[in-house]
């Protein structure tokens, strides 16, 4: 489907494995989200046989829910392979608001400069929608290309930020040998930053820019989201060295930029930290939020951009173990927040400054930090939380959101490092070794397992 660039690979689920093994196109439907009677889960990580150059696309279907008991050890499933679609994406693949499109990134060098791909993959049919191109001309030889595409929801437009750092001064410089003592010759390299922005029409099949931003020397990392009439963008200058006394680090900035444009309507400071990656959600009101430190909530305005910050209180634990944290927007425009590191679950509204409406307290798993990120999921309808089960049980557990007690748990030893429920209901659940992938009822009966060789790092 897509080839080159850099980063790590996607593993895209096909509708039906003997489609799969023949090299056949699954069935085509229509767009629409996915099937509740859907067989096929998304999956994203990186190869076990390619830690380091690049990706490959496997599938992975899974059982019907079934009533209960247990099941049977004879109908477990084994490992399967799937035709590759995918590698060398370069960047973690994002899902729509709706659930309904993958989109995927790939850049690889052209005569030009750089080729930038996005591919839109349906996920009722793991087919792709729709796929465009653009090229970056003067840029430096060896450039790496970062790339982020961020949905507006409500509009056909997919913004594209790209952080592109090249080599800005190749020179000869000495460095001396610990152990020997000697001063010997080496190759030295000044990397600097900016970044670009782009906009892919869902409907046209085209894109508009890059729109190059003057915002060099920037770190390369950033974050983004938007609202069906803006797109923000947090970046932060890099630092520079100081002359005469130390200077304090820089802020990062967060920036709004009408859809469509490359001048930022406004940009203001936003205080810190600096853009990593963390939890960033669009709000029913149309702002952003921005989950920070793991306990305060960052909300940028639409209109403006200033930056009001809310600590969310059960969240403002310090604890000296890293934990991941997480952030969802609801359709019922309430936000469910997880810090699995001080074993808490509280969804809040923003229209009453994150009031806290429901709060679940629940043991630490034995992995509360690495990917995958997920370790507990709010049920569509909100009355139930799955979450990894304690340090010492392992397995899952299942908690009434109303009262904040454990419904349910299962576990036969086994801890898992990440969970998923997947559109039909049932829950998946991620482990280090094989079968890597196990899956279970809303009412947590083992259904069966899969393996995979593939380190999965998030879920679709």
């Amino acid at each position: 489907m897509l080839a080159g660039g850099i980063g790590a690979g996607a593993l895209i689920a096909l509708p039906d494995p003997l489609l799969a093994l023949r090299g056949d196109k699954p069935p085509a439907r229509s767009p629409s989200p996915v099937a509740p009677d859907s067989q096929y889960v998304l999956l994203y990580g990186m190869p076990e046989s390619m830690p380091f150059s690049g990706g490959s696309v496997a599938w992975a279907p899974y059982p019907e829910p079934r009533p209960r008991g247990p099941f049977p050890a004879s109908r477990t499933r084994e490992r399967l392979v799937a035709k590759p679609v995918a590698d060398k994406i370069a960047s973690t693949p994002v899902l729509s608001h709706d659930r309904t499109t993958v989109a995927l990134v790939t850049v690889h060098t052209a005569a030009a400069g750089a080729k930038v791909t996005l591919a839109l993959v349906d996920a009722a049919t793991a087919l792709i929608s729709k796929q465009g191109s653009l090229t970056i001309t003067d840029i430096r030889k060896g450039a790496n290309i970062l790339a982020t595409p961020v949905f507006a929801p409500g509009t056909p437009t997919i913004a594209l930020v790209l952080a592109i750092t090249e080599p800005t001064g190749r020179r000869q410089a000495r460095k001396v040998e610990a152990h020997t003592g000697r001063t010997v010759p080496m190759h030295a390299v000044t990397w600097t930053s900016h970044h670009a922005l782009a906009y892919f029409d869902r409907h046209s099949g085209k894109f508009t820019g890059p729109f190059h931003l003057d915002n060099a020397p920037s770190l390369a990392l950033t974050s983004a989201a938007a609202n069906s009439s803006d797109l923000f963008v947090w970046t932060t200058k890099e630092p520079q060295p100081a002359k005469t006394r130390p200077q304090p680090p820089p802020l990062p900035w967060v920036s709004v930029f009408p859809l469509g444009a490359g001048q930022a309507r406004a940009s203001v400071p936003s205080p810190a930290p600096w853009p990593a990656g963390e939890p960033v959600v669009t709000l029913s009101t149309g702002e952003v939020g921005r989950l920070v430190n793991g306990r305060a909530v960052q909300v940028s305005s639409a209109r403006t951009g200033e930056v009001t910050q809310t600590v969310i209180q059960p969240l403002n634990v310090t604890r000296a173990k890293p934990s991941a944290v997480t952030m969802e927007a609801r359709q019922d425009g309430t936000v469910f927040l997880t810090k699995p590191g001080v074993g808490q679950a509280v969804v809040a509204d923003p229209a009453e400054e994150f009031r806290i409406k429901a709060k679940v307290s629940y043991p630490v798993p034995a992995t509360p930090l690495g990917a995958p990120w997920s370790k507990a999921v709010l049920s569509p309808e909100g009355d139930t939380l799955y979450v990894l089960g304690g340090a010492k049980a392992g397995g899952i557990s299942a908690y009434d959101v109303a009262t904040g007690k454990l419904a349910r748990s299962y576990s036969y030893g086994r801890k898992y490092n990440g969970l998923y429920q997947l559109p039909s209901g049932v829950l998946l659940t991620i482990s280090p070794q094989n079968p890597r992938l196990e899956f279970f009822s809303p009412h947590l009966s083992p259904l069966g397992t899969a393996a995979t060789d593939l380190h999965i790092s998030a879920v679709f």
